[in-house]
């Protein structure tokens, strides 16, 4: 009998993998989310400036959100307070220029006087990046689990605050629907529904499964793998091995077999040795697809 169909129960440490998936959701869409409701702040002025007279737009203006330069300040500085925390605890150096707006005792306050909405959705994106790159350390951390749930708690207030801003593409890897057979199924969570509290959707057809269904039923590693996403460093074109075993949820020997079969090659940079993401993610898919005899995507060259 194999773990799957003995363990009906989440670990703390599944619990901790959970939360970082959600986390993570939450920071990728921070950036934007700030971005649109600092739109709120000014009324807009006008359409075309060349002095020629029009007729009056029929469709009605954004209502002016007296609280969106509070409620996005206070994001931006409780995101400092977590990177300025990880940056001591990590021992590294926090993103560079950062422009705050300083309080009292030296406390980050928000965003400085005539910052734009596309100036506060790079800020935050600064922030976000910063903390997905090292995810994989901080998850090693004593305060973990607090950050994980923090995070999560500051993007859903602000997403359910101001539910008109428009939402990020779902990022995940491509498996398929068990209805449809689309590649477009991939974790969400309603609300601030707890880390084990998920539902798995697909964008297509709308099929949904419910997180309780896979506990019940003893899959919680099998969920944890269907949760990983592609894009857990945004910006990151390589993996280490380890981040690679963590993202993709594959054992150290798996890994080293498709690298000693000749399937995936490797880069060694100061004694590190690097995968390709994407190359790495197309072997995955391509395999996992075939041992669950679901043909593999058609991608177009």
């Amino acid at each position: 009998m194999s773990e799957l169909d003995t363990l009906t129960t989440p670990t703390d440490e599944d619990l901790l993998h959970l939360a970082a998936a959600r986390a993570r959701r939450r920071l990728l869409e921070a950036d934007g989310l700030v971005a649109y409701i600092r739109t709120l702040v000014v009324p807009p002025l006008g359409g075309a400036s060349d002095g020629m007279p029009r007729a009056a737009s029929k469709t009605p203006p954004l209502p002016l959100r007296a609280d969106a330069v509070d409620d996005t300040d206070d994001t931006y500085a409780r995101l400092i307070e977590w990177v300025s925390y990880w940056a001591g605890q990590l021992t590294t150096e926090p993103p560079v220029a950062l422009q705050v707006k300083w309080a009292a005792k030296d406390e980050p306050a928000g965003f400085r006087a005539g910052t734009t909405p596309a100036g506060a959705g790079l800020l935050v994106k600064m922030l976000t990046t910063w903390l997905l790159t090292r995810q994989d350390q901080i998850l090693g951390q004593p305060a973990a689990q607090e950050y994980l749930d923090d995070v999560a708690d500051i993007v859903w207030k602000l997403r359910s605050k101001y539910p008109r801003a428009p939402r990020p593409e779902r990022g995940v890897l491509e498996r398929p629907c068990p209805v449809c057979d689309r590649f477009t199924f991939g974790a969400t969570w309603p609300g601030q529904a707890a880390v084990e509290e998920f539902e798995l959707v697909c964008s297509f057809c709308g099929h949904s499964e419910a997180a309780a269904a896979f506990i019940r039923d003893g899959r919680v590693r099998e969920l944890l793998h269907e949760l990983r996403e592609e894009h857990a460093d945004p910006r990151s074109e390589w993996w280490t091995k380890r981040q690679a075993q963590m993202e993709l949820d594959i054992g150290k020997t798996t890994l080293n077999r498709y690298i000693a079969d000749g399937d995936l090659q490797t880069y060694t940079v100061d004694g590190t040795v690097y995968v390709s993401t994407e190359d790495l993610l197309t072997l995955w898919r391509t395999k996992r697809a075939a041992s669950r005899g679901v043909a593999a995507p058609h991608r177009e060259i």
